[in-house]
């Protein structure tokens, strides 16, 4: 947004470089607040919604946001020491534990035969620090790395936060690459990436989001692979440490079978290379709490980094100590209201019973996500393509940017046809197209929405 008023203003020049630098960008915010009043179909809220019907048993009819059966009944019988006070400023420890617990069952390691990497897994993490929100998370960690100027390597498609975060927030840098070279993840774009930021820094810092917000893709079991091969190869070259931040905020809705079904997180974590994984998840969409806005932040260690039991636990805690000091100069202290929310839920139904309540709602996305797959390939125009999607939210629409420009047919798209999409148009990184939140959508509504991105394409 400009300020154009407000720079002629005493009150603009008394502004730091960063208040100065900062804004709230408009185009999510645009998009959506014009479709909410101008589109008969709306694809643009990046939240699962549904009729309640259809993941709650005897369920209302009414359009929500999908939420875990009886939730309600976790806020009630909270006692005052529940409510009122402040949280410790990394988080109730209770909720710290069980969250690490929660991690480790997700990293689906057998207590049998896998049960020297999940004993590694449990001594070599750090115990979650909780944050306000994934959002948060991004930014307490990336203020923790990166000086104002350093760069950060993350692809051309990805979550328009991170810009306002890294470039707007800390004055950093982004690295961006080309996501997909013929229709695979770029390995190439890639590994260029990570040798022109290892000549310039000291470290390599990365941010990696599966599935992707906002083309929902997952790397497949041999893309997995190659990329891990790849930071193995990669760091021996460089000799210089390899961070890499994975935003798991959509972790949990993958729908295919060809893709890893958990964090890349566990891999690295198990490297002896410094590959140094930081894992983001939270509430948010994993407990379909979206207003709760309740993050964690993991560390993967290195057992050579430490001689004995007594330096890891000191190290952990000098972690922990970075990450609360961060905590305190920034928000303080995480609501304490929802965190006890989160541990009377745990508690009472355990993370089996959890997941079979988040059942229908993934459930509900994968036939959404079959259903738009299926009907946009019915589309055949050579001025559009659809990228690889195995997971999350959200798939992407490339736009041949010879023939419009996203904005511009998001704008025909909504003024004619009354459906709501996001453009997203960053020419100096070859991103042309438009993100569709299926999340959100009806799946009865979908082959009308792609109807209508079929006509819009004709009018150009």
């Amino acid at each position: 947004m400009d300020s154009k008023i407000l720079e002629n203003t005493p009150l603009y020049s008394a502004f730091s470089e960063l208040g100065k630098r900062i804004s709230l960008p408009q185009g999510v915010f645009y998009w959506s607040g014009r479709a909410k009043k101008e589109a008969e179909l709306i694809g643009t809220i990046g939240a699962a919604y549904a009729h309640e019907d259809d993941f709650i048993k005897e369920g209302r009819s009414e359009w929500l946001p999908c939420y875990l059966e009886g939730i309600n009944e976790y806020f009630k019988n909270l006692k005052i020491n529940d409510l009122v006070p402040y949280a410790a400023i990394s988080g109730i420890p209770e909720l710290r534990d069980i969250w690490k617990n929660w991690i480790i069952y997700k990293s689906l390691l057998n207590k049998t035969v896998d049960k020297e990497k999940l004993d590694r897994l449990k001594k070599y993490t750090t115990t979650p620090i909780i944050t306000t929100g994934v959002t948060n998370g991004i930014s307490l960690i990336c203020s923790l790395l990166l000086n104002a100027n350093d760069y950060i390597i993350t692809p051309n498609k990805r979550w328009g936060n991170y810009d306002n975060i890294i470039k707007g927030f800390l004055g950093a840098k982004i690295k961006s690459f080309k996501y997909f070279k013929e229709q695979q993840f770029n390995f190439e774009g890639f590994e260029e990436a990570i040798d022109e930021v290892a000549v310039v820094q000291d470290k390599v810092l990365i941010l990696l989001n599966f599935p992707n917000n906002p083309t929902g893709h997952v790397l497949t079991k041999e893309e997995a692979l190659k990329l891990i091969e790849l930071l193995q190869r990669k760091q021996k070259e460089v000799k210089k440490p390899i961070l890499v931040i994975i935003d798991d905020a959509y972790e949990p809705y993958i729908y295919t079978e060809n893709v890893i079904n958990r964090s890349l997180f566990y891999d690295l974590q198990d490297l002896e290379e410094d590959i140094i994984p930081i894992k983001l998840d939270g509430a948010t969409k994993e407990l379909l709490l979206y207003g709760a806005r309740i993050g964690f932040i993991t560390i993967g260690l290195k057992p050579k980094w430490t001689k004995n039991d007594k330096e890891l636990e000191i190290l952990k805690n000098e972690i922990n100590n970075k990450l609360s000091g961060l905590i305190r100069s920034t928000i303080s202290n995480s609501n304490h209201f929802y965190q006890a929310v989160m541990i009377n839920l745990f508690n009472t139904k355990g993370i089996e019973e959890i997941l079979m309540m988040r059942e229908p709602v993934q459930n509900l996305l994968k036939e959404r996500y079959i259903k738009i797959n299926s009907e946009l390939k019915k589309i055949k125009n050579p001025n559009m393509s659809v990228d690889p999607s195995s997971g999350g939210f959200f798939t992407f629409i490339n736009i041949n940017p010879n023939h419009v420009k996203a904005s511009e047919f998001a704008e025909l798209l909504l003024t004619k046809y009354k459906v709501g999409v996001i453009p997203i148009e960053k020419p100096d990184e070859n991103v042309n197209g438009i993100r569709i939140a299926y999340c959100s959508i009806d799946i009865t509504q979908i082959p009308e929405i792609v109807n209508r991105i079929k006509l819009a394409f004709a009018d150009f």
